[in-house]
C-alpha cells in the first residue's frame, strides 16, 4: 500500500504546465534532499473531471503568509522523505490549517493577462521568472514515457519546499496527490478517501512561509472521521457558497 508521506527538499527548478505538454495539467516542482537527487512534486493545475459549470478549474488557495504551529515542526526536520514523524494535514478537521471558504476556482492559465492563474501564483511563490531563459528537460508524466518540459531555476536561493502526498509508483522519485484526499464521491477516487492525509505544498522562504492548497469541484463536504462524504454532504462549490 502506498503510504501518505512528506518530502522536505531544496528547490532546484520548476516547470509550469503548457498546453503543448502531454498528459493532464500539473505544475512540476523539482526539489532534492541531502543527496541532491531530483525529486518531483506535481501540483494539479486542472481537473480531469469537469465541475458543475462544465469547466476544469481546480479549487485553489495560496496563503502567502502561512502562520501555523506546524511550521516549527517542519523546520526541525532534516531534508528527505518521511513516512512518519511529520505533521499530517487535514483540510476539514484542522481548522487552523486553512479556511476552506477562501478556496476559489482558478484556471491553470489566465487568458486575460490578470496573473490570476495556478501557474502565475506558484511562479510567484517559488520566484520563478518565465521571462528568463529556461532549460528543456525530460519528464515522465506517469505514463512511463519521457517528454521534455521547460524548467526554470528560481531567482531566489535557499528556498525549501515541503510536499505532502503519495509517492509515484514504482519509481518513488516524486509525489502526486498533493491535493485534498477526502470527500470523493462513489466512483474511481472513493477508495482514496481518508482523514489526515491531505496533500499540499508548503514553501519556506527568507521572509516566512507560504502554503498552497488544492481541491476539486467534484469533492464533497462535510466528511466523516474516515474522510468519506456524510449523507448531507454537498459538492465543494456549494459547500463554500453556503458559508
Amino acid at each position: 500500500m502506498n503510504e501518505y508521506c512528506m518530502f522536505k527538499g531544496k528547490l532546484l527548478r520548476a516547470a509550469p504546465f503548457k498546453d503543448a505538454y502531454v498528459g493532464s495539467p500539473h505544475y512540476v516542482i523539482t526539489i532534492s534532499g541531502n543527496d541532491n537527487k531530483p525529486f518531483n512534486l506535481v501540483v494539479n493545475s486542472a481537473s480531469t473531471e469537469p465541475g458543475e459549470d462544465g469547466n476544469d478549474d481546480v479549487y485553489f488557495y495560496a496563503d502567502l503568509n502561512f502562520d501555523d504551529p506546524l511550521t516549527a515542526k517542519l523546520q526541525a526536520l532534516d531534508l528527505g522523505l518521511y513516512t512518519s514523524g511529520f505533521p499530517r494535514l487535514d483540510y476539514f478537521q484542522d481548522s487552523s490549517l486553512l479556511d476552506l471558504h477562501r478556496m476559489r476556482p482558478i484556471p491553470y492559465k489566465d487568458e486575460n493577462g490578470n496573473r490570476a492563474d495556478v501557474n502565475d501564483v506558484i511562479d510567484g511563490i517559488l520566484s520563478i521568472d518565465e521571462s528568463q531563459p529556461s532549460q528543456s528537460l525530460p519528464f515522465d508524466n506517469g505514463s512511463g514515457q519521457l517528454h521534455n518540459r521547460d524548467f526554470w531555476t528560481p531567482t531566489t536561493a535557499g528556498i525549501v519546499v515541503y510536499g505532502f502526498g503519495f509517492l509515484f509508483v514504482p519509481k518513488q522519485d516524486g509525489l502526486h496527490e498533493t491535493h485534498m484526499n477526502q470527500g470523493n464521491p462513489r466512483g474511481p477516487h472513493y477508495k482514496e478517501n481518508g482523514a489526515f492525509q491531505d496533500g499540499a505544498v508548503i514553501v519556506q522562504r527568507a521572509d516566512g512561509f507560504a502554503a498552497m492548497f488544492t481541491a476539486f469541484q467534484t469533492q464533497y463536504l462535510p466528511t466523516n472521521a474516515g474522510g468519506f462524504p456524510t449523507p448531507d454532504a454537498r459538492p465543494l462549490p456549494d459547500y463554500i457558497r453556503g458559508g
